[in-house]
């Protein structure tokens, strides 16, 4: 029969066996991303903040980011669109600064139930489109069976210059990137298990582009999106009171899984 070993790890179906030893730091080769960010309002978006996190500024940041030879899936790549918001993490003696993960659409099931189950980051399924580059605009979307949720757009992008992508790779080459992780208990009310994550990463840009960024929200409704709806609408009720600095980045991202944890 079938037993579990403390010293080896498993994702569902678990009794087909698993890999022991640590997680290992994995590379994603050659990700191409589009961030585009704004200011919103600090009441509304911390009705969405978990304790004990608190907003360092009330901003909402949308990142696009086809992912290539990515070494965990054998060289193989997919697409997501993450919303985060920048917070900081204060409980006892722990004081860290990152993006807590309001949602992030992927467009592959395989780098969705590893994210949910080991890191707690809020992963679920869309349909996302490759971006386009036409004349001085950048532009995706993503939708669901059909129903487009989410534009969003880069114009003007101009290439950043040595200086100022040192700069970028200084501020952006490490990374917390905040989840919770809660599993439902069955058959009643609750949590089987609900805690604060931390998923550190690591980028290395080689390209910076900065321009004029835009997102247009469409919100759908339970018939479009039975199971997304209420987050769309969550989303696209936060006011754009200002875009921020939106850019475009070519490089690569290492998820360190080693040192991913629980926090407390």
């Amino acid at each position: 029969m079938f037993k579990f070993s403390e010293n080896y790890n498993y994702l569902m179906p678990a009794h087909f066996g698993g890999y022991e030893g640590q997680p290992q730091a994995t590379t994603y080769h050659d990700v191409t991303s589009i961030m585009v960010s704004y200011e919103t309002d600090r009441k509304m978006l911390e009705a969405y903040i978990p304790e004990p996190f608190e907003i360092t500024e009330p901003v909402v940041m949308i990142s696009y980011a086809i992912n290539r030879a990515v070494d965990w899936m054998a060289g193989g790549s997919y697409k997501l669109i993450g919303v985060t918001v920048p917070v900081a993490y204060n409980h006892a003696q722990v004081h860290l600064e990152g993006g807590y993960a309001l949602v992030v659409w992927e467009s592959k099931t395989t780098p969705i139930l590893p994210g949910r189950e080991i890191t707690g980051i809020p992963k679920i399924f869309a349909d996302i489109e490759d971006h386009h580059e036409t004349g001085d605009r950048l532009f995706t979307h993503a939708s669901y069976e059909g129903a487009d949720f989410l534009r969003m757009q880069l114009q003007k992008p101009r290439q950043m210059s040595p200086e100022e992508l040192t700069i970028v790779n200084q501020m952006m080459g490490s990374y917390n990137w905040f989840g919770w992780r809660y599993i439902p208990n069955i058959g009643k009310p609750g949590a089987a298990l609900s805690h604060a994550t931390v998923f550190p990463q690591e980028f290395v840009i080689r390209e910076a582009y900065s321009g004029e960024g835009k997102v247009k929200w469409n919100p759908l409704t339970f018939e479009q999106n039975p199971m997304q709806s209420h987050i769309i609408q969550a989303l696209s009720g936060l006011p754009v009171k200002e875009y921020r600095e939106c850019l475009m980045t070519r490089g690569e991202n290492v998820l360190r899984s080693d040192i991913a944890r629980q926090l407390p």
